[in-house]
């Protein structure tokens, strides 16, 4: 499922594979967007550095992941965990590092199950660090998300150790909130446990492997697309996000897992900043039928929890600093992912 041409993208970056090196490690969510990449980004780097590498690839689901990965399931390096990140993870071998990537992050998850939105991350993640403190791993690597940061009413990039405020009384923050509550407890283990531990905090990450109906607005626009409807906005689409493509996402998480010194980076494309107007247009232009027209009618907006405020852009000087470069640029990053749906169809 995921493209040579992805997986090359990762590795032309500076990482330092040998830290991988006879070590064992755990992706949990390996079936997601993120952790499907890493799993196949550290097979390639086992075959083509001899690492002696062992990847454990869990999920939810034992068909999803052998839909995921296929062959690669086959290798002699590959094992599977099969469970609900929020039960107790048992693993026999020993675990050096850990990609913590397993946790709902979407609108629609947001608007429909904030329970278990709340409590996949929150339970999950106590779930991953005692596991890290019976195998005294090494290394945690956290996927956090720009929206810590809450609402931001600077004109300035925000930077690691910013933080704006956050309204905590609505259904809408079990996925803010519980991921600040996340963060903590990477910092709680340390301190008392000392398990080491590094977070990139991403923003707008998408790619092929994305969910298009779980409601947020480039996944929309993308599905529109597909079906050869008219892409419809809900407000003015002023709004500005950053984007970036899920290799790039994918190639800083390694760097900072293997270079890092820092707790925490942010990591998006700051080539890629767009309004959500224009990027209707992007997409909408991508159309092979040239049929797709962006239209507007405020008046119908959803019921799907989106973020009640703008989001702010971040400051990501601290990733760029360990050699990371973003190459997938806004309209070929779009492309690549509407390709991949086409072809499925």
């Amino acid at each position: 499922m995921v493209e040579k041409r992805d997986i090359d993208i990762i590795l032309n970056n500076p990482i330092d594979w040998e830290r991988f090196r006879n070590r064992t490690v755990l992706v949990t969510g390996a079936t997601g967007r993120l952790g499907m990449y890493i799993v196949e980004a550290l097979i390639k780097a086992d075959i083509d550095w001899n690492l002696n590498l062992n990847i454990i690839a869990h999920g939810r689901s034992g068909d999803k992941l052998e839909q995921v990965f296929g062959n690669s399931l086959q290798l002699p390096n590959v094992t599977v965990l099969v469970q609900d990140i929020t039960v107790a993870i048992h693993v026999e071998k020993d675990v050096d590092c850990i990609f913590h990537t397993a946790g709902a992050a979407s609108p629609k998850d947001f608007t429909d199950q904030p329970v278990d939105t709340l409590w996949g991350h929150v339970q999950g993640t106590r779930n991953v660090l005692e596991l890290a403190l019976e195998k005294r791993v090494e290394k945690i690597v956290y996927v956090s998300t720009v929206e810590i940061y809450g609402e931001w009413q600077s004109e300035d990039s925000i930077r690691e150790e910013d933080m704006g405020p956050l309204h905590c009384n609505n259904a809408r923050a079990c996925y803010p909130e519980a991921k600040r509550l996340c963060e903590t407890m990477f910092a709680a283990y340390e301190a008392q446990y000392g398990i080491p531990y590094v977070g990139v905090r991403l923003c707008h990450t998408f790619g092929p492997g994305i969910t298009l109906d779980d409601g947020r607005a480039f996944a929309q626009f993308i599905r529109n697309v597909l079906n050869g409807e008219d892409i419809v906005l809900y407000s003015d689409g002023s709004a500005a996000r950053t984007y970036t493509y899920v290799a790039d996402a994918v190639a800083g998480m390694f760097l900072a897992a293997t270079k890092g010194k820092k707790h925490w980076y942010n990591i998006a494309a700051p080539d890629n900043l767009i309004t959500v107007r224009e990027l209707a247009g992007l997409i909408a232009g991508l159309d092979p039928e040239k049929k797709v027209k962006v239209c507007y009618d405020g008046a119908a907006a959803g019921g799907l929890q989106y973020l009640p405020f703008r989001l702010g852009v971040m400051n990501v000087d601290r990733i760029l600093a360990l050699g990371w470069h973003p190459q997938v640029g806004l309209r070929e990053a779009f492309q690549y992912t509407l390709e991949s749906f086409m072809q499925r169809k």
